[in-house]
């Protein structure tokens, strides 16, 4: 009698653990994000673009949510090679500013591209995370003072896309999504 009890649970959980083992989140709807992520970085300044350094990398986490990574170099220079070792001075400070000065806006970009990316990704439950982390690209011998190494930013999805299409007002951004700069 326990062995047919047994033998019961065990064909009715069988279903369930087929399923269980399934990710929610497909690899393909996590590959076009991370064309979004590249197209919406490049988009920024359509006449002097960022370098973006390799290739965008997205994954969905079981239980957290979607979290894609990219490193951009926000101006691009000469660069170091054989014939131009290393980065002047002058270089450096000229670099710097413009990657100073670029900040804000790398900023607004990935908060829309955090908007849109959780729109896209419907598969997602509502209640989880959609994280965007932005490395910064330095030359050895750059200045970085003041400049982040990296920005990382994240929100609830459901949140996201209520700001996206206008279900919340757009100055409630900064109660939804967490940034840091490290």
């Amino acid at each position: 009698m326990r062995l047919l009890a047994l033998t019961s649970l065990l064909i009715c959980a069988l279903p369930f653990s087929s399923t269980a083992d399934k990710p929610t989140v497909s690899r393909s709807a996590v590959k076009a994000v991370e064309g979004v992520v590249e197209l919406g970085l490049l988009r920024i300044w359509p006449n002097d673009p960022v370098e973006i350094m390799g290739v965008t990398n997205g994954a969905y986490v079981e239980g957290y949510g979607a979290v894609f990574m990219t490193e951009v170099n926000l101006a691009l220079g000469a660069g170091i090679s054989p014939f131009h070792p290393q980065i002047t001075a002058d270089e450096s400070k000229r670099l710097h500013d413009k990657k100073a000065t670029r900040l804000p806006q790398l900023k607004t970009a990935m908060r829309e591209i955090l908007m849109s990316s959780a729109a896209s990704l419907d598969s997602v439950p509502d209640d989880q995370q959609i994280a965007l982390a932005v490395s910064m690209f330095f030359f050895r011998g750059e200045t970085t003072e003041g400049l982040p190494a990296q920005i990382v930013m994240h929100g609830q999805k459901r949140a996201l896309i209520d700001i996206k299409t206008g279900r919340a007002d757009k100055s409630t951004i900064a109660s939804v999504i967490s940034e840091r700069e490290y």
